[in-house]
């Protein structure tokens, strides 16, 4: 065990404290019990290298105390709903249903075939909706995590996927050390898909937003490995996963991990749409964890504005917001066209000395006696606009232009002439 106690003055010692020389004082016992433990420095056995620790110096823990192997594998498989099973020499297996969010029926006290005695403590789903599979994984990880993943503690949990064979709970769940991460990442790159479901188990130690915004969990980062380094991230498409997810949080994400080389750094990574895939707790001041949950399921608008985000675009709609199209801005004292041509009104009478100046201008033409003379309009007088306009019935009077040219004569009006010349033509 990496943690042990001073009987006498109840301080609590690491494995650091280890000599020699020894960094404590007179008798050791559990930091959670009073079963005596004795220090075991360093060393190698069978080639390879063992911490120091404490080692238990009598057979058991009390009976009550939460670092009690046989105990706990017996709490552990009793609340499990039926998925784990402890035998006599505290082996416990965990049996992973086809589907990780199957609730299976409980068992009836009188269809109970093991014939052990109910232990009162259980280990059952807690809100929100963590199933049974996850729940109980996350127990064991709890469990592993305050004798600090010691291997003689580890190799009591047996984990046996769903058709499968049995594997040590090392080839399940990975963490929290970078050796094991490590692993993890080496038998990816071997074996891109795994056969089963795997668990990892981290801390969190960073929490960062990718560009559109969206919080994603790192674990661990710049891990060292045989092809460079990697981290380990959680990432989903609801940021409402990774809300709850704060720095120093414990994880437990269970799921189809890959390795993603997408960016500068290769990542192993999980990408998660449910929330029971991950499994989250803290630590209390004594030491224990708090108990598990999950965070809150996704709801049916979330699952919706996904969908409408993701809807592949129709045919002439290219997905995205479409350029403006420009238009050209009308001229501020331009009249509005009207619907319909309007009639021209009718010219103002020109003034005698006007009528005989224009009269020089044109050639001899004969009017009828019947009409009277107009006055002509200028260049300066506003007419309305129409697109077509109507032809006059008869041809307009004579008109004077109030531009001059630069010779100082009255500047001529080449639309009337040559309308004067279509009208002798077809006369």
């Amino acid at each position: 065990m990496h943690r042990a106690r001073e009987k006498e003055t109840n301080r609590d010692v690491f494995r650091q404290h280890i000599g020699p020389p020894h960094d404590f004082t007179g008798d050791l016992i559990c930091w959670k019990c009073t079963a005596p433990f004795g220090p075991v420095r360093a060393h190698v056995r069978l080639g390879n290298p063992v911490q120091a620790q404490y080692r238990l110096l009598v057979s058991e823990h009390d009976a009550t105390c939460p670092l009690n192997p046989d105990t706990v594998t017996q709490h552990i498989a009793h609340g499990s709903h039926g998925l784990a099973d402890a035998d006599a020499r505290g082996i416990l297996r965990l049996n992973l249903p086809r589907q990780l969010d199957e609730v299976p029926q409980p068992v009836r006290p009188d269809e109970d075939v093991a014939g052990i005695d109910v232990v009162r403590h259980t280990v059952t789903t807690v809100k929100p909706l963590l199933p049974p599979a996850v729940s109980t994984a996350a127990k064991i990880a709890q469990f592993l995590q305050l004798h600090d993943m010691e291997e003689e503690i580890t190799s009591r949990f047996l984990v046996r996927p769903h058709n499968g064979r049995l594997i040590p709970w090392t080839d399940f769940c990975y963490g929290p050390h970078h050796a094991s991460y490590t692993r993890l990442f080496t038998r990816l790159r071997v074996t891109p898909v795994l056969a089963h479901p795997v668990a990892v188990l981290g801390t969190v130690e960073r929490v960062s937003r990718d560009s559109n915004g969206t919080p994603f969990i790192l674990l661990a980062t710049n891990i060292p490995a045989p092809a460079g380094q990697f981290h380990v991230t959680i990432r989903s498409r609801f940021a409402s996963l990774m809300d709850p997810l704060s720095v120093g949080t414990h994880v437990l994400a269970v799921g189809g991990w890959e390795i993603f080389h997408g960016g500068r750094t290769p990542a192993v990574r999980l990408w998660t749409d449910a929330h029971w895939q991950i499994a989250f707790w803290l630590q209390n001041e004594d030491g224990t964890a708090t108990p598990a949950r999950c965070p809150e399921p996704v709801s049916a608008e979330q699952h919706a504005l996904e969908k409408w985000r993701k809807r592949p675009p129709r045919a002439g709609h290219p997905q995205g917001p479409a350029r403006p199209v420009s238009k050209p801005h009308p001229s501020p004292t331009a009249p509005e066209p009207s619907p319909c041509p309007a009639p021209m009104p009718p010219l103002p009478a020109a003034s005698a000395p006007q009528a005989a100046a224009a009269a020089d201008l044109v050639p001899e033409r004969t009017e009828p006696a019947e009409d009277a003379p107009r006055e002509p309009t200028t260049v300066a007088e506003e007419r309305p606009s129409s697109p077509v306009p109507p032809m006059p019935s008869e041809p307009p009077a004579p008109i004077t232009i109030a531009a001059t040219t630069v010779g100082g004569g009255p500047e001529r009006r080449p639309g009337v002439m040559s309308w004067l010349r279509r009208r002798r033509r077809r006369a």
